[in-house]
């Protein structure tokens, strides 16, 4: 059995890479413990990576390992509202690299390395907070935008792999504080992965898991309200497990046992 990941750096598992407890690997080790056939997976999530990207740099290959499951996961960072990158010039040359500008998920361990990036992150969330409400902000990918592209992904793959599986993995919840106009952002990408969940269902090949009421606001993600943390991915990794049972995607062998 293989299953395909394609997301952003929550997919990446940023914040929880050295554990390995992104919300994939633990999906691998639910199965593993399920099924008695191999079960292997291939994450291609990566930072700031949007759809387009995705499908440009591995569609061929997912269309040539004709995976069992493939888990997508955009239309979070195409969704998040950013401050306009004209307004960037007077800032420090690094704050102007894409996402430079959102608070740290993490910090040091070391105090004298600790405060500095405490301090730094404050006052970069909050320059960029003050030009999106002052100038407005954007999404780096318009609603039309993603929708065309996730349509046209997930219609190559229909067309062209003939056992294929799609979960449409909708965005969790972030923060309006740290990312102001981005919940509500959020909310109309969703409806966009829905929407086309429900076009193409009749193919019995497309399925819809909803995260964006699954993890708690607080205790399940790291200080930026954006990444999952070690809860919050394990949560994530249950939600894709109910969909996979409640949809039959894996092997009989396995609805027997976890019915039992």
């Amino acid at each position: 059995m293989l299953i395909v990941f394609l997301g952003d750096s929550i997919t990446e598992g940023l914040g929880v890479i050295r554990s390995k407890t992104n919300y994939a690997n633990l999906l691998q080790t639910h199965i593993k413990s399920l099924v008695s056939q191999p079960v292997e997976i291939v994450n291609f999530g990566a930072s700031a990576m949007q759809v387009n990207e995705s499908k440009k740099k591995y569609e061929q290959r997912i269309l040539e390992l004709q995976p069992d499951i493939i888990v997508f996961a955009h239309g979070i960072t195409e969704a998040i509202v950013r401050e306009q990158k004209r307004y960037l010039k007077w800032l420090p040359k690094r704050w102007r690299r894409p996402g430079w500008m959102d608070p740290r998920p993490y910090y040091s361990t070391r105090m004298l390395r600790r405060w500095p990036e405490k301090l730094e992150s404050g006052l970069r969330w909050r320059v960029k907070v003050a030009l999106i409400k002052v100038f407005g902000g954007k999404q780096w990918m318009s609603l039309e935008e993603f929708k065309q592209h996730t349509t046209d992904f997930v219609l190559n793959v229909l067309n062209n792999s003939v056992d294929t599986k799609i979960i449409l993995l909708s965005p969790s919840d972030i923060e309006e504080k740290y990312f102001p106009g981005s919940p509500a952002s959020m909310k109309q990408y969703r409806g966009v992965l829905n929407d086309i969940c429900e076009k193409w269902k009749f193919t019995n090949r497309i399925f819809l898991c909803d995260t964006s009421q699954s993890l708690h606001k607080w205790n399940d993600y790291l200080e930026d309200r954006f990444h999952p943390n070690e809860l919050g991915h394990s949560k994530i990794a249950k939600a894709l497990m109910n969909t996979i049972i409640q949809y039959s995607l894996a092997d009989r062998q396995m609805k027997k046992e976890v019915s039992q």
